[in-house]
């Protein structure tokens, strides 16, 4: 598997002697690995005995794609951020220029509030929705800039694109985004992105708590436990960020 994990992310064929030094093996046992890979059509061979990755690789991988149930693979460990912050833990995925929940879970503190496992709501004014935001391509947040009208939804709505765009750069350079009262009176969230394989950021988990509640050091803590939840449900998606 690591010979594989080798060629496969290598930018160019690979062949025999490449591997016995890479690996410190003896040529013999080098061509051994070699070829039960190609015999298990994992690899191909270049007329020049150099070996690359097969399309039965690309084939595993739309198998594996089509199988993938995000709410539960993100699941246990959206269960263990609850756990470790007893707030109550959104889990966003965006579908076009929203969000929809396809998870929530309650914790011992939860708060009366409009989200629901189903929901849609707006990326601009939310934690988990602009931490999705904040790493997207520059180009694509122009576009939704462009497209959505940033309307005021609670009192510290950011509605100026420019001021929104400063805001997306700190959530790139912090790793979390906050949302103070932004999208629902009364409510504070911490959000953090989620990536897949192809590193394109597709979700956005975030935990909940009262405004008033807020304060500066469990900030900090709940920010970090929800970044770690994030990495490892990103991890799971193949993200290798």
């Amino acid at each position: 598997m690591e010979v594989l994990d080798y060629i496969v992310y290598s930018p160019k064929p690979v062949n025999v002697t490449e591997i016995a030094r890479e690996f410190d093996m003896s040529m013999s046992n080098a061509y051994k690995y070699l070829d039960d890979l190609y015999r298990g059509g994992l690899l191909s061979k270049n007329g020049d005995k150099s070996y690359f990755p097969s399309f039965k690789l690309v084939e595993y991988g739309s198998i594996i794609l089509k199988k993938i149930n995000l709410r539960e693979i993100a699941h246990p460990h959206l269960v263990d951020l609850m756990v470790k912050t007893g707030q109550t833990v959104h889990f966003f995925i965006k579908d076009g220029n929203e969000g929809i929940c396809i998870e929530k879970l309650e914790g011992p503190h939860t708060l009366p509030m409009m989200s629901r496992i189903g929901i849609r709501l707006n990326l601009y004014a939310t934690g988990w929705g602009k931490a999705i935001l904040a790493h997207l391509p520059e180009k694509e947040i122009e576009e939704y800039l462009e497209i959505v009208e940033l309307k005021k939804r609670g009192k510290n709505t950011i509605t100026d694109p420019n001021e929104l765009k400063n805001e997306l750069k700190k959530i790139r350079e912090r790793g979390y985004a906050i949302d103070n009262e932004e999208n629902e009176i009364g409510i504070f969230c911490i959000g953090a992105p989620i990536f897949n394989y192809d590193k394109k950021v597709i979700a956005g988990a975030s935990i909940t708590m009262s405004a008033s509640r807020a304060e500066g050091e469990k900030v900090d803590e709940y920010a970090k436990n929800v970044m770690e939840c994030a990495k490892n449900i990103s991890k799971l998606l193949g993200y290798k960020g």
